[in-house]
């Protein structure tokens, strides 16, 4: 009973804890883009789980842990989750709706699979460790399990192997290091949960799945440096005031010093590659104001901020398919700075008037 009353408490902290963690996260996601979100998103699923067994154990239900390949299946899971995160971290925009479904598809696919072998009438004896299924070790049900508890490991390293579609210097190796010893840690800690009976262990194991996601959350919020785009001084030097009222001469004058410090601005910095850019962003980087900044851009040509930022979008396009830089048009319309491929195509067609395929047929001609 002593021990039911303490994991009730140790539950209700260590969700409180996640939620508050989370919605701190979320809260504060401008500063950190969609990582934040992401990572916010990944922590609340560690809610959703303490809360449900915090409700099991005041109903009087204690938990008892059988290794079964659903329980395999949301640890793989949880931890594909947690790689959303870096990827995110590392190249800002890559994961898109597509992207997303090829992680989680060897999820679909062990449960497939186990759906498959249920209907082929393959018995799973119930085992509540693993090393209680060493001794069964030829047979299938055991070596499915044994096989999704060493693929727990594998999404880790792929962490080493995330494509750099673009380049922020959002964080650096040593955070990188860190962030895979630190869910690496958690990992070996649930592998020993599955290994050895032993409440000790069971226990210890949620205080280092605890500490180990709070540390995460610390090191988004307070370690890993985020840095944005920036110009040299001599091209964001502010102009001198006038002393006296502007006229109009001074400032179209003024107008053609920030459209200079515009175009200086993105061709150093290739700007419009962030997905996350933003009018006030890009006013602010520009020391200016939005409203100066969008008036600006019309002035040259453009019926607003982004349209000018899609002509630079698909002229980058243009010029990286000409290069021959990407595989295909899609990497190359990410590498632009758009998230969706509808979006981009939508706006080639407006620029340009046709498709990606009949503009380069057409240019071939």
């Amino acid at each position: 009973m002593q021990y039911i009353n303490l994991a009730t408490i140790f539950t209700f902290s260590a969700a409180l804890v996640y939620l508050l963690a989370s919605l701190l996260l979320f809260f504060r996601r401008k500063d950190g883009e969609r990582s934040r979100v992401i990572l916010s998103c990944i922590i609340m699923f560690s809610v959703i789980s303490y809360t449900t067994r915090f409700i099991n154990l005041i109903n009087g239900e204690v938990p008892q842990l059988i290794v079964s390949v659903p329980m395999l299946v949301v640890a793989i899971f949880m931890v594909i989750s947690y790689i959303m995160y870096p990827i995110e971290v590392i190249s800002p925009g890559w994961l898109n709706f597509r992207r997303i479904l090829k992680l989680y598809s060897p999820c679909l696919f062990i449960l497939v699979t186990y759906k498959i072998s249920l209907w082929a009438n393959i018995k799973y004896t119930p085992y509540n460790t693993l090393l209680d299924m060493v001794s069964h070790i030829g047979n299938f049900d055991v070596l499915f399990r044994f096989t999704l508890a060493f693929l727990i490991f594998m999404p880790i390293l792929f962490i080493f192997f995330i494509p750099y579609t673009r380049r922020y210097n959002n964080t650096d190796y040593v955070w990188i290091r860190k962030y895979v010893f630190t869910l690496s840690l958690n990992t070996l800690a649930y592998i020993l949960v599955l290994t050895f009976e032993n409440p000790i262990i069971r226990s210890l194991y949620y205080y280092v799945s605890v500490g180990c996601s709070l540390y995460i959350a610390y090191m988004e919020l307070f370690v890993r440096l985020i840095r944005k785009p920036v110009v040299t001084e001599t091209v964001i030097q502010k102009e001198e005031e006038p002393s006296a009222p502007c006229t109009e001469s001074f400032t179209k004058v003024k107008n053609t010093i920030l459209i200079d410090r515009l175009n200086a601005y993105m061709e150093n910095t290739f700007a419009w590659r962030d997905p996350d850019l933003s009018l006030n962003t890009l006013a602010q980087a520009l020391c200016t104001n939005r409203t100066t900044l969008n008036q600006v851009i019309q002035d040259n040509g453009y019926e607003s901020y982004t349209a000018y930022i899609n002509h630079l979008r698909i002229k980058d396009f243009l010029n990286q398919i000409k290069a021959k830089q990407p595989v295909n048009f899609q990497d190359a319309f990410f590498d632009a700075g758009y998230r969706s491929r509808a979006t981009a195509l939508r706006n080639f067609r407006l620029i340009t008037g046709m498709t990606p395929s009949e503009y380069f047929q057409k240019d071939q001609q």
